[in-house]
């Protein structure tokens, strides 16, 4: 069974993307290769920010960037080749400088893993830079359009 949301996540804070595994991201046992879920969890926070109406493209037109400080994953099942799986992206906390997301993979109810990912907002020098308020009420606001 899928365990529920933190109290702590509102849930219109929490996208859903749908993932096929691909041969080429298994390894010699058959299974999903534990580096590939960190780019799993990228892709479902591209996707978040889509369905929120800005493209990461729009951030670094803005001189925006959001650097991984942090990074926790938890491996539960395997995932393996033809598995259909759901990557659940939520933004669970902003502050000034940093923003975390917090993530489960799914195949249908069985969490495959789960993690959060700190990621703080650099400038175009790369140094810390503050989140604009902009970007800050995108983080907490629903979706208002489908990915892509």
């Amino acid at each position: 069974m899928t365990p529920p949301l933190p109290p702590d996540a509102p849930p219109h804070l929490t996208s859903r993307m749908p993932l096929a595994v691909r041969f080429c991201e298994t390894d010699l046992m058959g299974i999903v290769h534990h580096a590939n879920y960190v780019v799993y969890l990228e892709a479902g926070r591209i996707d978040w920010l889509q369905r929120r109406g800005i493209s990461y493209d729009e951030m670094v037109r803005r001189n925006l960037h959001l650097a991984v400080a942090e990074l926790r994953i938890k491996y539960r099942q395997p995932a393996r080749f033809g598995d259909t799986l759901v990557v659940e992206t939520t933004c669970r906390e902003i502050q000034r400088v940093t923003a975390r997301f917090s993530y489960r993979i799914l195949r249908g109810e069985d969490v495959i893993c789960d993690g959060d990912i700190l990621l703080a907002c650099l400038g175009s020098s790369l140094t810390l830079t503050r989140i604009p308020d902009d970007i800050a009420r995108l983080l907490s606001s629903p979706e208002v359009a489908p990915a892509g």
